[in-house]
C-alpha cells in the first residue's frame, strides 16, 4: 500500500517539529502502508497521483497567512476532488476560522494570488499559469459532493458534534479518528516542584477572559513565542498546578489539542469547558476555583482519574489503525 500526505501548510509537508492531528495519522498510516510525506507540487500530473493508493492532504484556512504551501495543494485537490482515493485532513488550532476562509475562496478564489503572499513558493508559477485550475476548483466545492474528510476527535464528542464544529464538513463525508495513543508517555513527575499558578493555552480566550476572575492564583500562557516547541510547552505545563485548555471562540466549544495529552503525561489536572465534558466523566467537568480549593494530593487525585477517563474512552492503536484500513479498503471499493 501506498499513501502520499501532503498539504497547505508546513506542517503537512513533514513530521519534524511539533506534534499535530495530521502528524499523529502519519505513525497510524506507517503502521500498515508506505508512506510519502512531502510538500505539494504544482507538477504533478493525476496519473502521478493516481499511482498512490490514498492521497492524504491536509487542510488550513486557505486565505490565511500560515497556509505557506496553498499552491501545489490546491492543484492537487482540483486534480483529485472526485477521486476515492482522496482524502482531507482538518488540521488547525483556529477550528472556527475554516468555513468563513473556505467561502471567501469559493467567491473570489484568486485572492490567494495577490501582492501580499507573493514570497509563497510557487508564487509566480500559480499565477501565470494555475490561475483556471484555482477558479476550475471553487466551482466544484460549490457543485459537487465535499470529499471524505479526517477530523480529530476528543474522547467526549461524536463525529456528528466535531464535524458541526468545523462549520464546513458534513457529518456523513467526516470520519472521526481518534490518534492520542500515539503520544501517550505518562512520566514520572515525583521531582516535579509546582507553583500555585495556572498554564493556558490561550489567554485570549473569550471563555478565559470571563473564567479567569473566578480564581485566586496568577496564570500564565503556555509560551509567549510565536511558535513555541512542544518541549518548552511541557515543562510549562507540569511546573503549573493545572492547565486551562479554554473552548474555541465563535461558539465552536472543545477542539483537540496536543496540550490536552501533554497534561496527562505530567499528572497535571485539566480545566476545560464544562458543558461538553459534564456528560463523559465527573473528573473532566471541573471547575478552576474547585481545582484550587485541592490540596496538592487531591489535584494529582484528580490528574489520575483524568488519564483513566481519556485513556479508558480512548480507541487503542491497533484499532485506529484498523479503521484506517477499512477506510483504505472501502475507497478501493469504490474505485470498482
Amino acid at each position: 500500500m501506498k499513501i502520499l500526505m501532503t498539504g497547505m501548510a508546513s506542517a503537512h509537508c513533514s513530521v519534524k517539529g511539533n506534534v499535530t492531528f495530521f502528524s499523529g495519522l502519519y505513525k497510524a498510516f506507517s503502521e500498515f502502508a508506505d508512506v510519502t510525506i512531502c510538500e505539494p507540487r504544482l507538477g504533478w500530473s493525476r496519473a502521478e497521483l493516481e499511482s498512490f493508493d490514498l492521497v492524504v492532504v491536509g487542510l488550513t484556512p486557505p486565505t490565511s497567512l500560515a497556509a505557506n504551501k496553498i499552491y501545489g495543494a490546491l492543484h492537487v485537490l482540483d486534480l483529485m476532488y472526485e477521486s476515492p482515493k482522496l482524502r482531507l485532513v482538518v488540521d488547525s488550532n483556529q477550528v472556527w476560522q475554516f468555513k468563513n476562509s473556505f467561502s471567501s475562496f469559493k467567491r473570489n478564489p484568486t485572492q490567494i494570488l495577490s501582492p501580499l503572499h507573493r514570497s509563497r513558493k510557487d508564487y509566480n508559477s500559480a499565477i501565470t499559469k494555475y490561475v483556471g485550475s484555482f477558479e476550475a476548483l471553487a466551482g466544484k466545492i460549490s457543485a459537487v459532493a465535499w470529499p471524505i474528510t479526517y477530523i480529530p476527535l476528543l474522547p467526549w464528542q461524536s463525529v456528528g458534534d466535531a464535524a458541526n464544529a468545523t462549520g464546513f464538513v458534513p457529518a456523513d463525508r467526516a470520519i472521526g479518528v481518534q490518534v492520542d495513543q500515539f503520544f501517550i508517555s505518562k512520566q514520572s513527575t515525583s521531582q516535579v516542584v509546582r507553583s500555585d499558578h495556572w498554564s493556558v493555552e490561550n489567554p485570549k480566550s473569550l471563555w478565559w477572559q470571563t473564567t479567569s476572575k473566578t480564581i485566586r492564583h496568577e496564570f500564565t500562557p503556555l509560551s509567549t513565542a510565536k511558535k513555541p516547541k512542544d518541549s518548552d510547552v511541557q515543562q510549562t505545563i507540569s511546573s503549573s498546578m493545572g492547565l486551562v485548555v479554554p473552548p474555541q471562540d465563535r461558539k465552536v466549544g472543545t477542539w483537540w489539542s496536543y496540550r490536552y495529552l501533554q497534561a496527562l503525561n505530567t499528572s497535571t489536572p485539566v480545566v476545560t469547558y464544562w458543558q461538553d465534558t459534564v456528560s463523559f466523566s465527573d473528573s473532566w467537568s471541573k471547575l478552576a476555583y474547585q481545582v484550587e480549593d485541592m490540596d496538592i494530593y487531591d489535584r494529582q487525585e484528580l490528574a489520575r482519574l483524568q488519564f483513566i477517563d481519556y485513556i479508558d474512552s480512548s480507541p487503542t492503536i491497533h484499532q485506529v489503525v484498523h479503521n484506517l484500513q477499512n477506510d483504505l479498503v472501502e475507497s478501493t471499493q469504490e474505485r470498482i
